[in-house]
């Protein structure tokens, strides 16, 4: 089982696209995948109506009101979603109260989904004890970025402070890849910003993400590209994306 977090401390930079359109599309795969809303804002909880989410949310898993079979709710064929909800908050305060038990909760409970194949975490873009505690239950990360003036500085930040965070923790999580999202050709200016992310992380700047409406259509629905339209722009570049996601997990099990 391979537990990948998608994140990146700035908002807008596509965690929560990358996060729904991969999960969705390792299901289309075959694969059985649990994503867990780690965002107050409950984006990715969207794959599910509201009306028809179960109570049971992370923020009770967190708090110990609930376990995680209490909260995993099926979203797609192979796909299922831990919600999200507002009270996300008090489940971090709780987390930090708890000390070293609490922040272990996710580690261990993924530790013991042996079902699964991927777990995958959508992080919010505010820096919480529920980021550290959903990244010490993660194998490797993902980090979206957007092509403007200031994401190679934003990406370095993020990679020292989740260097510090690690560290602390004493755990290690490889980054798989930097996704450039919301890529625009049309404008030479995302050219040189492309240049620079590759003069600064080499190999590490992985398949990148067009602009394409299709991606706000499909979530204002709550469906993925797949759903709204598999023969987009958008579908193609998840569809790459997943690829070497799944290239990675085989790899690793050689």
């Amino acid at each position: 089982m391979k537990r990948i977090s998608i994140l990146n401390f700035k908002g807008g930079v596509g965690k929560t696209s990358i996060s729904t359109n991969a999960a969705h599309k390792l299901a289309l795969l075959g694969y059985k995948v649990l994503l867990i809303d780690c965002d107050i804002q409950a984006n990715a909880s969207d794959l599910i109506p509201r009306q028809d989410r179960k109570t049971a949310t992370l923020t009770h898993v967190l708090k110990g009101e609930a376990t995680f079979e209490d909260a995993i709710q099926k979203a797609r064929e192979n796909l299922y979603l831990i919600a999200a909800d507002m009270n996300l908050d008090k489940a971090a305060n709780h987390i930090v109260i708890s000390g070293i038990k609490g922040y272990k909760i996710l580690r261990n409970a993924t530790k013991n989904l042996t079902d699964f194949d991927f777990v995958i975490f959508d992080h919010s873009p505010f820096y919480t004890a529920i980021s550290e505690s959903a990244l010490w239950a993660s194998d490797e990360m993902i980090i979206p970025t957007d092509l403007e003036p200031f994401s190679v500085e934003g990406i370095l930040k993020t990679i020292a402070k989740l260097s510090e965070t690690l560290g602390d923790l004493e755990h290690e999580v490889t980054i798989t890849g930097i996704v450039p999202t919301k890529v625009d050709q049309r404008y030479r200016m995302s050219d040189a910003y492309y240049k620079s992310l590759l003069e600064t992380f080499k190999e590490r700047v992985i398949h990148s993400i067009r602009t394409d409406a299709t991606i706000k259509k499909a979530q204002s629905l709550g469906q993925t590209v797949f759903e709204y339209d598999k023969s987009s722009k958008a579908a193609e570049d998840f569809s790459r994306l997943t690829d070497l996601i799944v290239a990675g997990a085989k790899q690793d099990k050689r």
